[in-house]
């Protein structure tokens, strides 16, 4: 074995020869050795051990050490007295995190947007308290939501909708408006329970989206041509509007185009379900009269919901009832060439003001163009209810559970091969029912 020394014995030695050499100046080698030795002086200064600390300088609490028996007898007066603290210095205190917060005030979301939505601000701050406020009341804020609030945003459908009344809070600002007028911003704190809302589910059918809260009627806006009327369309938000108790009528747009025979055969059927119709041009000079002028004064002092799809003429609509509204908050498209079917010029769903003269106002919520529409408050079972003509012949149905689909002794189909209910409407009855949950 002649004394080799394996590789692991030389490198180790070669560790050891390397640890016990010094450097020029005769010092040993090491981190932090440039701070413990200067030429052959002490450093600058000594690494900190704690040992000289002291406690001047720092705040006197006048804690007492007491067992927990013993806090347990004291009154909360006596224990803020043992630290030191009076009653006027824990007031102070607890209103100081609400003053740094911000004003508290009142709003009405006009329009959702991705990662945050418009507030309208219906309160004012208090201006002897905040006289420096950069807002008031009518200004539209952008507004976010934080801390718990945020676990209940599906991603799908969001904690809030346009028409929602909410309570926020402003934080406070400093310096001249301009330069604060787009960082301004409210941070949701409440949103408070709805009167209305009118919902439908969503297209991935994996959650419920709410399109508006609190309206109180709903207008569904279709067209003669360019797109053709689509009565399918026209009866699923019946059926949502009825299962969400809302009042709902129809406005047949683009009539200057033409109505074709079997639409006005369903339009007399609409008004015989006491359903209002409206026939509109707003292009043409037949917009100012006739029945434009009676859906106009429809609308005054209510909060309706405008639905249809895209192409109908939603947006030309809203900008014939309030010529005053800017063309770049309303926007208005054409029909594709290609698909025969609107594009969409409304991305979000807003809620406007309307100022119909006279001191009359009303309410509009403008929604993005649909083509997909399933009633959310309603299923299979229920669905029969919703149709008028359908929920008369409840209970003449030989068998109890009938669909009204495709059973033998039904009254329903019945009723169809009679005529006494419209065959569309029969359509619109069964396929809204195969979309259905059961």
């Amino acid at each position: 074995m002649g004394g080799r020394k394996s590789h692991h014995d030389r490198d180790k030695g070669k560790g050891r020869a390397q640890a016990s050499k010094k450097n020029v100046r005769g010092f040993a080698r090491g981190h932090g050795a440039h701070h413990r030795h200067r030429a052959g002086k002490e450093a600058p200064r000594q690494i900190g051990t704690g040992r000289d600390r002291t406690t001047e300088g720092t705040r006197d609490r006048q804690l007492m050490r007491m067992h927990d028996d013993e806090l347990q007898d004291l009154s909360n007066a006596e224990r803020n007295a043992s630290a030191g603290y009076s009653i006027e210095e824990l007031g102070e205190a607890q209103s100081f995190g609400a003053k740094m917060e911000g004003t508290v005030a009142a709003g009405i979301v006009v329009e959702v947007r991705k990662g945050n939505f418009l507030t309208l601000m219906r309160s004012a701050p208090d201006l002897v308290s905040d006289p420096g406020a950069q807002w008031k009341e009518g200004d539209i804020l952008r507004t976010f939501v934080r801390g718990t609030l945020q676990q209940f945003d599906l991603g799908l459908s969001s904690l809030v909708t346009p028409g929602d009344e909410i309570e926020v809070i402003v934080p406070p600002s400093q310096g001249e408006k301009e330069l604060y007028q787009t960082s301004l911003h409210a941070i949701l704190t409440r949103v408070l329970p709805r009167r209305s809302e009118f919902r439908r589910l969503h297209p991935s059918g994996r959650a419920i989206q709410t399109l508006a809260a609190n309206v109180d009627r709903v207008v569904i806006v279709a067209s003669t041509a360019e797109p053709d009327f689509r009565p399918g369309f026209v009866d699923r938000v019946l059926v949502c509007a009825a299962a969400s108790a809302l009042p709902a009528s129809l406005v047949l747009n683009k009539i200057d185009l033409g109505i074709k025979d079997s639409d006005e055969e369903l339009l007399n059927v609409y008004r015989g379900l006491n359903i209002p119709v409206y026939k509109i041009s707003v292009t043409d000079a037949l917009a100012p009269s006739g029945d434009f002028q009676t859906l106009r004064a429809s609308l005054e002092n209510h909060r309706t919901l405008l639905t249809g799809h895209s192409g109908v003429g939603k947006s030309s609509l809203l900008r014939a009832l309030a010529p005053e509204l800017s063309t770049d908050i309303v926007r208005t498209g054409e029909v594709s060439t290609q698909t025969g079917k609107g594009t969409h010029t409304t991305t979000h769903a807003r809620l406007f003001k309307l100022d119909l003269g006279g001191g009359r106002t009303a309410e509009l919520v403008d929604t993005p163009g649909v083509r997909e529409f399933t009633p959310a408050d309603t299923d299979r079972q229920n669905l029969w209810a919703w149709f008028p003509e359908i929920a008369k012949l409840n209970g003449q149905c030989a068998f109890g559970d009938c669909t009204h689909t495709i059973e033998k002794n039904c009254a329903v189909l019945a009723a169809v091969e009679r005529g006494e209910i419209h065959p569309r409407r029969h359509q619109s009855y069964v396929r809204i029912y195969q979309t259905l949950p059961m």
